[in-house]
């Protein structure tokens, strides 16, 4: 798993308690943490036999278990997955039509648009990790966007290609793809359905308000998917402030969310050059897109390899490199981790540590040493943070119930 695009993502976790108490628990009435405790002792199952002599029944420690006398609980745990919040933020513009690209790096096959190659991406990042994330999806413009256009006549020079809506599309819920595909224009829409300027700041807008009105105790992320600089600045009046200039409120909108709102934003950039574009009068702003996206990246909190790279932003010149890089991103905001200390109860003491076990069923899950080829579990921070490897966290990330226990040191 590469661990260098965000920071891990922490799951909440049922937990029963985290030390080893000299007595059991006692049960305070509230029943919303399930504790399953086994005692060690003499091995027969008795606290003592009734017999002051032997000294084990009368409340005395040292009742033949080999060790100071302290009796260790072997506490359960029920880890839950909790999937993120996440909004796709895409460009609708008309370049996504009127420009084609060779997305299959196959010289014997004709070019597509670039919104043919997006589309076929968000159908396969919703086929994959929809189940594990509650999804929702956002367009910059709007279907409103330049209601007048034609096949003859697509560009609307004025305010109309600025439309976006207020709230996304759809909304965030979990397994929802059929409604995030169903929300945008198919893969052969051409310049009447996909047309207008880059009002991604609007889009990010839309985004980051239905984001704060969901509960804030699941994580929240943008991923922002566009094609070339942004326009459309907020508070523009006349058609050279709004499609010819770059709109400069982009970065600090993101900024604002991920500072303000914790709310993480990934750039992704379709076939973005580092040259500066948009030079005259022709509907899109004088800029250099990767140095722009560069800034936005930065400011939205998860810039591509730390921000360590010349790119910030994770660029594609292909489908494959689109779909590689939404599917990293996914991939590592729905990751299986469980960072302990974040419980109420903490990790487990150090003499529990190497007796840690997580069960999927009646079946042991392995612990491994590499979990990014193995399937199993293992300590990203020994005793601290576990994370699910492989298959395992497929699995947990779709709905399959662990369970774990903090096991005791053997007497003697």
């Amino acid at each position: 798993m590469n661990r260098t695009i965000t920071s891990c993502l922490i799951l909440p976790l049922t937990l029963a308690v985290a030390a080893c108490p000299a007595e059991p628990p006692v049960a305070d009435g509230d029943d919303s943490t399930s504790i399953n405790i086994t005692m060690s002792g003499d091995g027969d199952g008795d606290t003592g036999d009734g017999d002051p002599s032997t000294g084990d029944g009368d409340g005395d420690p040292g009742d033949g278990d080999g060790d100071d006398g302290m009796n260790c609980g072997e506490v359960s745990i029920a880890p839950k997955y909790v999937p993120p919040n996440v909004v796709l933020v895409v460009d609708a513009s008309g370049s996504m039509v009127g420009n084609s690209w060779d997305h299959d790096l196959d010289d014997q096959t004709p070019d597509v648009t670039r919104w043919n190659s997006l589309h076929g991406v968000v159908v396969s990042v919703m086929d994959q990790f929809g189940a594990a994330m509650n999804a929702g999806i956002q367009r910059f413009p709007s279907a409103d966007a330049c209601p007048n256009a034609t096949p003859q006549n697509s560009m609307c020079y004025n305010a109309d290609s600025c439309i976006t809506g207020s709230m996304p599309e759809v909304g965030v819920a979990l397994d929802n793809s059929a409604a995030v595909i169903a929300a945008i224009p198919g893969p052969g829409a051409g310049n009447t359905e996909i047309v207008g300027g880059t009002p991604a700041t609007r889009g990010i807008n839309s985004a980051v308000t239905h984001l704060k009105a969901q509960s804030p105790d699941l994580a929240r992320y943008i991923l922002l998917i566009t094609d070339g600089a942004a326009n459309c600045m907020v508070g523009g009046q006349t058609t050279t402030e709004l499609l010819e200039t770059y709109d400069p409120g982009l970065a600090p909108a993101v900024q604002t969310a991920y500072m303000d709102d914790n709310i993480t934003t990934f750039v992704v950039g379709i076939d973005i050059i580092d040259a500066l574009v948009g030079q005259g009068p022709e509907g899109s702003p004088e800029a250099n897109p990767f140095e722009r996206l560069n800034e936005v990246a930065l400011a939205g909190g998860a810039p591509k390899n730390g921000g360590n790279d010349a790119e910030k932003f994770f660029n594609s010149t292909n489908q494959d490199e689109l779909l590689m890089a939404l599917g990293l991103i996914i991939e590592d905001i729905t990751e299986c981790v469980i960072n302990l200390n974040d419980t109420e109860e903490g990790p487990p003491p150090l003499s529990q540590v190497p007796y840690v076990q997580f069960f999927d069923g009646n079946t042991e899950i392995p612990k491994v040493d590499d979990c990014d080829n193995e399937d199993g579990w293992t300590w990203l921070e020994e005793g601290v943070i576990v994370t699910f490897c492989g298959s395992y966290c497929e699995d947990f990330k779709t709905g399959s119930s662990f369970d774990g226990t903090y096991g005791c040191p053997p007497p003697g």
